[in-house]
């Protein structure tokens, strides 16, 4: 039970014990005694051994009891008996425990009527740990309002557990007895419709929700629905938190469509959740769900599904700072795109790469992508990615130091992001806005920028806030506030920890150090420099290990240790060499004047 929690939260699985007999006893007669009286001792402890002094078959049992009060306890236990017995004849030999729980189930299943009955059958079919009210209604084909009354029951019956208002869920071993009727009783054809139905829902519904939360980010054109009913969103809100409280039923979904036959709807699936994974940092879930879509689209040699679901995996790569793992299913992405025409999925491709030369800080590279990606999109007409790419082409030309291009790109980017209502990326053109004003001196307008973007981040999207907080803080220690910029990037750090970014993590500990450092703490910003530094290190991104060892040195020149700033400095200006662009010649620079012999030993 609850195996959400083992799966996601990392909970551990604890197993009921046997109880002992005077234990079993106590159970039964306080859950019986406020509607029984007069049960014979004896007759309760005969129940207790029927149910193997098993925790959960000794609660159906006194439940049932309870449900029958007056019903003489001996009758139930016949009941049982005769229960035990049929079991008996019809399994082969198995363990005391199991007979005695697997007997305690089919006495109470058997005495559901038919649609309570069949329904929870069906229950077994379920690919997920949990479902709602409406899956429910999927599964087994007929109106929400149809389904409500059986569930009441099954929840009577405690045949299902009511988890939260409109959730269920099966116990393991109950989902097992489920899974044993269904396949008994429905016929093959009966058990893949309501697999196929329950399925569709979910794909359906994800995608009904990315229209409400997220609609510039659909990209996977599906067949109507036929079966079934998908939920309507009316407010963002209200996608999000579905997509909280389904993720572990979406992962499940997506692997038992392509287990059972599906393949299609198992890379649709895939390809839409790419877009909810990407927003949650969810890097386990988004791997498992965009492999099983890619084997899917394999299997059926669906080119289209195979790049929609490369592309996935190479987002999730680059997300996870798995660059060379990005760059090779992009480029096999982009290949099959080219080959079956589909311009529109070229452009991305491609778009892809110049984030990839972007990262690499190959940055001619990246400025020749980005053109060549906002061109197909010109013809294409698409403007919500011409002006996606002129705010990349935006942040090339501000890493290449070249403030003013960068500054007009966005004026162009964020006019037609504001006209068209794309607040995610109008948000993220504020942050290159900001970084860019900053830089240029304007730092009021920065302000005014970067604290637009938040605005739009604050209860939308924890990976944008996290990414745009570390530049608020920025604004804020050039504004002259360091204490408020400290609150901003622990707040940011706080959020990367939980979404496990390790790299932008760091980059908010450094941000952390530069605020110390203005606030004269110079210990302080070194220890956070150190944790920074360490991070960048490991994770091999040598550009911002450059730029924290710049950070850390200056933090113990204000600290007075001099020898070992220089060692630090030193090692900035050794990185520093492999990086042939103005930013990067001007750090070269601002490092030889704060200390000279860094630029000599670099040198030799």
């Amino acid at each position: 039970m609850l195996s959400g929690l083992t799966t996601r939260d990392g909970g551990r699985r604890l197993t009921l014990r046997i109880l002992t007999e005077d234990d079993a006893v106590t159970l039964l007669r306080d859950i019986t005694s406020p509607y029984r009286s007069g049960d014979d001792p004896a007759e309760l402890t005969e129940l207790a051994r029927l149910c193997a002094r098993l925790p959960l078959a000794l609660r159906i049992a006194a439940e049932r009891a309870a449900s029958r009060p007056f019903m003489p306890l001996g009758e139930l236990i016949q009941d049982l008996r005769d229960e035990s017995a049929l079991w008996d004849a019809l399994t082969a030999e198995e363990d005391e425990e199991s007979d005695a729980v697997r007997a305690v189930f089919a006495w109470s299943y058997r005495a559901l009527n038919p649609t309570s009955a069949r329904l929870f059958r069906l229950l077994g079919l379920h690919p997920g740990p949990d479902l709602s009210a409406p899956a429910a209604a999927a599964l087994t084909g007929v109106p929400l309002t149809q389904v409500r009354q059986p569930l009441d029951a099954l929840v009577n019956a405690h045949l299902l557990e009511q988890s939260a208002p409109g959730r269920y869920q099966l116990h393991d071993l109950l989902r097992a007895y489920a899974v044993d009727q269904v396949r008994h009783l429905e016929s093959a054809e009966d058990r893949e419709a309501a697999l196929r139905r329950a399925l569709d829902w979910y794909l359906h519904t994800v995608d009904a929700a990315l229209a409400r939360a997220l609609p510039f980010y659909r990209t996977v054109p599906l067949d109507p629905p036929t079966d079934v009913t998908p939920l309507a969103f009316a407010a963002d809100a209200e996608a999000d938190a579905w997509f909280d409280a389904e993720r572990d039923n979406l992962v499940a979904a997506t692997r038992a469509a392509a287990e059972t036959g599906l393949p299609r709807i198992a890379w649709q699936l895939a390809a839409l959740l790419r877009s909810v994974f990407m927003h949650q940092n969810a890097f386990e879930d988004w791997f498992t769900t965009a492999r099983i879509g890619l084997a899917a689209a394999r299997t059926l040699g669906d080119r289209h599904g195979e790049a929609e679901t490369l592309e996935s995996l190479g987002k999730a790569h680059f997300q996870a700072r798995q660059l060379g793992e990005a760059a090779e299913h992009h480029r096999a992405a982009l290949t099959i795109r080219q080959e079956i025409g589909d311009e529109y999925g070229t452009a991305v491709s491609i778009n892809a790469l110049g984030l990839l030369g972007l990262r690499h800080r190959q940055l001619l590279d990246a400025l020749s992508h980005f053109g060549e990606s906002l061109a197909i999109f010109e013809r294409l007409g698409n403007q919500r990615w011409e002006a996606l790419l002129l705010s990349n082409l935006a942040e090339t030309r501000y890493e290449l130091d070249e403030l003013t291009e960068a500054a007009a790109l966005l004026d162009r980017a964020l006019a037609v992001q504001r006209e068209i209502d794309d607040r995610g990326q109008e948000g993220n053109s504020l942050l290159f806005l900001s970084m860019t004003l900053r830089e240029l001196g304007r730092t009021d307008e920065a302000l005014t920028a970067i604290e637009s973007a938040v605005a739009i981040a604050e209860g939308v999207s924890q990976v944008w806030l996290r990414h745009w907080l570390v530049e608020y803080a920025r604004v804020l220690r050039a504004s002259d506030r360091p204490a408020e910029a400290l609150e901003a990037v622990h707040r940011a750090a706080t959020i990367q920890r939980r979404l496990g970014d390790r790299s932008r993590e760091a980059t908010a500990l450094d941000g952390a150090g530069e605020a110390y450092r203005d606030l004269g703490q110079a210990d302080e910003a070194i220890a956070f420099h150190l944790r920074a530094a360490a991070v960048h290190r490991q994770l091999g991104d040598l550009w911002q290990l450059a730029l924290t060892l710049d950070h850390l040195a200056t933090a113990l020149t204000a600290a007075g240790r001099t020898e070992e700033a220089g060692q630090h400095w030193r090692e900035a200006q050794a990185l520093l060499t492999g990086f042939d662009d103005a930013r990067a010649a001007a750090l070269r620079e601002g490092i030889a004047a704060s200390f000279p012999s860094a630029a000599d030993r670099s040198a030799e």
